[in-house]
């Protein structure tokens, strides 16, 4: 098109670049553009330049937007709204709500052109960098200008920052002040208050607006069903949450993998494990597949009613579907082995996670550890602790009193004292439990002497004696008391 003499009107190139960016091509416009300065008969107009900012500021390279913008000025060509909107919107993107809002105050105090676009990207710019108080301030501003009225799409920014802040007494009031300014509410509101009251727990109010919803004219989308089941299940309702869902597909809104896991999940809970299944089955019937969310929350019911083996069966369909078990997954399913003392099973788990740099949380690992120890499988325990530690994996107080009980146990103090020097050489502090295990274990192989100096270094740490120490201290009074008998 570049070569072409006369060159096409400048109509075409604005419907190729437009095209172009409306498929995230924004290099491919910036670098036509730049080839089509470089004739001298093209003569770019504000379309053509308003596009190009928009490629800039999509690319985050806002400065080469404003460089474009001063070509604009020095072309006689004047910036409408729709230009100063898109170099805010750039400028928000990147963070910079300082430099958007010096703009926007330019921008109203030189009476440049603005619309309800231009007030909307500074107010949801500053809804998202958290800074509400802020975006508060700019919907008020708006209320005073006369050239132009606030709508939904002020509103709602302010309307979920408030409910995401849980400040959902501001959220309601905010919203009967936009239908006192003759705004009337829209699917995104009502989501926005009805998700807010639920996580509050705010059941009935929830409920209301649901109500005044419809008595709006404005019919709940597939969020809204998807915010009401979620509640439902987690308050443990699958009853009323499985009503809702079925009121849902009489209305044609199609159901999500988030309403399916949400009703998985509360199945799951309530131990209605045929009906989670039939509930996977419907997933196909809408061309869902389960993802990894659903695979976990099956997993670790099965894990939790004991039945191991089930779910080991269940990562392999996982594995068949083309879900890749998550650390959840896992976690799941070694605490599922340990409950069922399939201890070499477990073992041989972390060693598959390990080899795909896969590794428990703190908490799966001192369950391992702990149901190792209990069942004196101590050199197994210490093998899967230096593991986690030449990985650099977190380990706490927890973990390191897990060992002390183990070696303890096997009367191993040496080894149970190591690991209690360890602890803080590697930065986790030993508290109560810790010296009441190891006092304890010298106790029981009759070294009186060092539990009574362990006690005495506790005290010197700082650490309050509870139950179990006080127990301690009579038991070596009983035993002081019957050597002396003797």
């Amino acid at each position: 098109m570049v070569e072409m003499r006369p060159l096409p009107s400048i109509w075409a190139f604005n419907q190729l670049l437009g095209s172009l960016s409306k498929l995230n091509q924004y290099s491919t416009v910036v670098s036509m553009y730049r080839q089509m300065m470089g004739c001298d008969d093209f003569r770019p107009d504000v379309s053509t330049l308003t596009i190009v900012i928009r490629c800039f500021c999509c690319l985050r390279n806002v400065k080469f937007g404003f460089a474009v913008l001063a070509t604009m000025v020095k072309s006689g060509i004047p910036p409408d709204a729709n230009v100063l909107s898109t170099l805010l919107h750039g400028l928000c993107v990147k963070g910079s709500m300082a430099a958007a809002m010096e703009l926007f105050e330019e921008i109203v105090e030189r009476d440049y052109p603005l619309d309800k676009i231009t007030y909307a990207t500074v107010i949801n710019g500053f809804c998202k960098a958290g800074e509400t108080r802020k975006a508060l301030e700019v919907l008020k501003q708006m209320y005073n200008d006369e050239r132009v009225k606030p709508d939904v799409g002020c509103f709602n920014p302010l309307i979920d920052s408030f409910c995401k802040e849980r400040r959902i007494d501001d959220a309601v009031n905010l919203f009967h002040d936009m239908i006192n300014h003759g705004v009337q509410p829209d699917v995104i509101s009502y989501n926005c208050l009805v998700h807010g009251l639920c996580n509050l727990d705010r059941w009935e109010e929830a409920k209301t607006f649901l109500i005044d919803m419809l008595d709006f004219g404005v019919s709940p989308d597939v969020c809204t069903y998807n915010v009401l089941i979620d509640s439902l299940c987690k308050k443990e309702e699958p009853k009323v949450a499985l009503s809702q869902f079925g009121s849902m597909i009489r209305k044609g809104i199609e159901p999500t993998i988030v309403t399916f896991n949400a009703l998985i999940f509360a199945l799951c809970n309530s131990g209605r494990w045929e009906e989670a299944t039939k509930i996977i089955e419907n997933m196909a019937l809408y061309g869902i597949s389960p993802n990894v969310v659903t695979f976990n929350t099956l997993l670790d019911a099965r894990c939790k009613e004991g039945c191991a083996t089930e779910a080991i069966f269940l990562v392999e369909a996982m594995l068949d579907k083309g879900v890749f078990p998550d650390p959840v997954a896992y976690d799941s399913l070694m605490c599922g082995l340990c409950h069922s003392r399939k201890l070499d099973e477990a073992k041989r788990l972390f060693d598959g996670m390990v080899s795909q740099n896969i590794f428990p949380h703190v908490r799966t690992l001192n369950i391992i550890l702990n149901a190792l120890s209990n069942e004196g499988m101590m050199k197994k325990a210490q093998v899967l602790f230096e593991t986690m530690i030449d990985h650099g994996r977190e380990v706490n107080t927890i973990t390191y009193n897990t060992l002390i009980k183990g070696y303890c146990r096997q009367g191993e103090m040496d080894k149970a004292k190591d690991v209690f020097d360890r602890m803080t050489m590697e930065g986790a502090l030993p508290d109560t439990i810790s010296f009441n295990t190891l006092v304890s274990g010298y106790i029981n192989i009759n070294r009186i002497d060092v539990a009574l100096k362990l006690l005495k270094d506790m005290i010197r740490k700082g650490l309050v004696p509870d139950r179990v120490t006080r127990n301690i201290l009579n038991s070596i009074h009983a035993y002081r008391l019957e050597a002396c008998i003797q």
